[in-house]
């Protein structure tokens, strides 16, 4: 584990927390390792429930910016793209159920870790996006997820314009199960974890894995990684991710 990614069990309970509060939980490769070597933990502690959850003012504010100018070349692409679709896979291929307690609002790779999340409360007052494509990046889990989940005109609005949403708006559209006052929120996700506690955890692994068939198949994963590294290649989200920490706007290859 990083030390920007905590891991605590109790009372049958992983709880894992994103702690880089000063940048807004922004995900470097090593802290998307470390939560899907939590997932991955909370199974091999005998957990009826993972809460996934971050402090400070923000839940996630997507992937950190340096470490995508890093991405030198097709290579360093794939690695990055195999890194996080390991961090999906776990949550999505572990038998226990994984509540997404989002203490604030989540952007890019933050608001895709709660999609991926099988059950996310979120509090009333949040926003979600996926600003990817205006650096030049791609918004890997929901490129192949969202069109399922939303229908396409509506994962078009997100992961294409950029569309920015709220908490309720996401519950309407099936991305979260609930939004709740912030006053509300610690309650809403004890509740959902008690339920969960006083289930068969063999009929909730079951029942998981059969709510997200097909789970990413080898080929999904293949494309993810290769998507990726032709973005890299061409220029794109290498040009975004400076022009981002450089404070210019982009000159994406036209």
């Amino acid at each position: 584990m990083t030390d920007d990614v905590a891991y605590e069990f109790a009372d049958a309970v992983s709880t894992i927390s994103l702690r880089r509060p000063e940048w807004h939980n922004a995900m470097t490769p090593e802290m998307w390792r470390a939560v899907a070597d939590g997932i991955r933990r909370a199974d091999e502690d005998d957990a009826r429930a993972v809460v996934l959850t971050a402090e400070g003012e923000l839940f996630c504010s997507g992937d950190d910016i340096e470490s995508l100018a890093d991405v030198e070349d097709d290579r360093d692409a794939r690695r990055l793209a195999d890194t996080l679709a390991d961090c999906f896979d776990a949550i999505e291929r572990s038998p226990v159920p994984v509540v997404g307690w989002a203490n604030g609002s989540a952007y890019g790779g933050g608001f895709e870790i709660l999609m991926a999340a099988d059950v996310t409360v979120a509090p009333a007052g949040a926003t979600f996006a996926l600003p990817e494509a205006q650096i030049g990046a791609i918004p890997l889990y929901a490129a192949k997820r969202l069109s399922s989940l939303v229908g396409r005109q509506r994962a078009s609005q997100l992961a294409l314009a950029g569309r920015e949403i709220s908490a309720a708006r996401a519950v309407e559209w099936g991305l979260f199960a609930r939004a709740v006052p912030e006053a509300d929120l610690a309650d809403a996700v004890a509740e959902t974890v008690a339920a969960l506690k006083r289930a068969s955890p063999e009929a909730l692994a079951t029942t998981k894995a059969w709510l997200n068939a097909p789970l990413r198949s080898a080929a999904e994963r293949v494309g993810m990684r290769t998507g990726l590294g032709h973005l890299y290649a061409g220029g794109d989200a290498r040009e975004g991710a400076n022009a981002f920490l450089e404070d210019r706007d982009p000159a994406f290859v036209e």
